[in-house]
């Protein structure tokens, strides 16, 4: 009695999960609608590139500027910039550029050594505000986008 009573068991059991996977993965040969998938969501638009901005760039010759500290040479700084420029003021800066080096060196000789006697070294975010400030007031606002310092090299 107990053997029928475990084969009939087992072929319950068995019935019930060939019923259950044949619910879960063909619904179709239960007579069962098999569910929809959800639709894919539309793609997004496609980004609009915008419109890209023309500069140019002008390199200016390199800066070797001494600072000297209680009347010695205390160290030699050798720097170059860049400027980012916007092109219909490309002939403008290029006729403004001596005036331009000059004032970069008249900043470099009055503003290293109190730099450097601090102790503290070159604040180089400060050195390119300067730069750009100076920029701005001698070639324009309009005119320079930005001041870069491609090399600044103490020895």
């Amino acid at each position: 009695m107990k053997r029928i009573l475990i084969v009939i068991v087992a072929a319950l059991l068995l019935a019930a999960g060939i019923a259950g996977g044949l619910f879960v993965f063909m619904p179709g040969m239960l007579g069962l609608a098999a569910p929809e998938a959800p639709e894919a969501p539309a793609p997004p638009p496609e980004p609009v590139a915008p419109e890209p901005v023309k500069l140019t760039l002008v390199h200016m010759t390199a800066l070797d500027v001494p600072v000297v500290l209680d009347g010695v040479v205390n160290r030699q700084v050798h720097f170059t910039v860049t400027l980012v420029v916007k092109p219909e003021f490309l002939a403008a800066v290029q006729e403004g550029l001596p005036r331009l080096r000059n004032a970069f060196i008249q900043l470099a000789y009055a503003a290293f050594p109190k730099q450097y006697a601090t102790g503290e070294g070159m604040d180089l975010p400060r050195l390119k505000a300067s730069l750009m400030q100076i920029t701005h007031h001698i070639l324009g606002t309009d005119a320079v986008i930005d001041v870069l310092l491609q090399s600044y090299i103490e020895m």
